[in-house]
């Protein structure tokens, strides 16, 4: 890959960070985002080539969190991005953060492999109906989204099984990867479908393996949270955080603020410990880190304290009593120090007792 063009206002031996990127934006970026942005100074003032996976050495992240990282600023107007017709960063410019303007940024689209037909005949769709596996295929789909499919959703569903060239098996896949995420819409499906596509998907295994590159990516977020930089995520880590984020719906800030929770508490990685913390704060109502962040102000910054007190506004922006009374009180016993060395020894040695009493 051909390095980056990066153009912007060069200090001579010095890196200087603008006081208005300190005031208005450091505070709410992560830091990946923050390292990035640094550095591209930094590249600026010594006239260092940079490429996406230059940097993703450097600092032990992988290729699609550089990018992330990009697009963030760029989102900001902190930054501009260029891109040639393979959607590789070719260019960045660092703007002026005290002129940026927030704005739409992301990677340009690819055309899909297959053009979708301006229109379906009645005897296209007859034809698509027919089909043995395709009768199969809609009544899945009637059972996935709770609802009789509309001639809409069959032209949508023909243009991904001819246009694209999906297979029912696949299809089905890719329907209920979607209504997994809690997305039932057919627009949301096609869109999905068409960036599957456009990413080479071709089988399951395609789509299976595309999917599980995400999590991992964001599973090596958690890993660097745990200070583990030496190894990739295994997949009951990967599920974890595929759980965090689909079952709970948490987003990554969430999750990285439970996994630096956990070694505050235990001073070692968790990913169990971590669960019973996210479950802890999905039961109990907090959705936004916000609403986390306010509750370990009050705690205390080690959040060892055994219940919340004060109030935080649910989603709909009522106050929620969480003080001692018996109304809004949330538990948070998981984040005592528990030693579970100790406690999976004490239930291996009750395991024992039960068979001697038995033999």
């Amino acid at each position: 890959m051909s390095g980056i063009v990066l153009r912007g206002n060069r200090f001579s031996g010095n890196t200087i960070v603008s006081n208005c990127f300190i005031d208005e934006y450091m505070a709410d970026a992560n830091g990946a985002q923050l390292k990035i942005y640094l550095y591209l100074m930094r590249c600026i003032e010594a006239d260092e080539p940079v490429t996406v996976p230059l940097l993703a050495d450097r600092f032990n992240y992988t290729e699609t969190d550089i990018i992330r990282s990009l697009l963030y600023w760029a989102r900001k107007g902190i930054i501009s991005l260029e891109f040639d017709e393979e959607r590789n960063v070719t260019g960045i410019v660092l703007n002026d953060p005290s002129e940026a303007e927030e704005t739409e940024v992301s990677l340009p689209k690819k055309a899909p492999e297959k053009k979708r037909r301006v229109s379906y005949t009645a005897a296209d769709m007859d034809e698509f109906g027919s089909k043995a596996e395709v009768k199969q295929l809609i009544f899945a789909t009637e059972q996935y989204l709770s609802r009789p499919l509309s001639p809409t959703d069959m032209k949508t569903m023909l243009f991904i099984y001819d246009g694209l060239g999906f297979s029912a098996d696949l299809l089905e896949y890719l329907i209920e990867y979607c209504v997994g995420k809690g997305k039932t819409s057919i627009k949301y499906i096609e869109q999905t479908a068409i960036g599957w596509a456009e990413e080479g998907v071709k089988s399951i295994k395609d789509a299976k393996a595309h999917v599980r590159s995400f999590g991992s990516s964001d599973c090596f977020a958690v890993l660097r949270a745990f200070g583990i930089t030496d190894r990739k995520p295994v997949d009951l880590e990967i599920e974890y955080v595929d759980r965090w984020q689909k079952e709970y719906g948490y987003e990554m800030d969430i999750i990285i603020e439970a996994a630096s929770r956990t070694m505050k508490a235990i001073a070692k990685p968790s990913f169990p410990y971590t669960d019973k913390i996210l479950k802890t704060w999905f039961e109990g109502g907090l959705r936004t880190i916000e609403e986390i962040k306010g509750l370990n102000t009050v705690w205390g910054a080690d959040g060892s304290t055994a219940k919340q007190t004060g109030t935080v506004r649910s989603e709909s922006g009522r106050r929620k009593n969480t003080g001692s009374g018996s109304q809004g009180k949330i538990h948070f016993a998981l984040e005592r120090q528990y030693d579970f060395d100790e406690l999976e020894a004490e239930l291996l040695k009750k395991q024992r007792s039960k068979r001697h009493i038995r033999t």
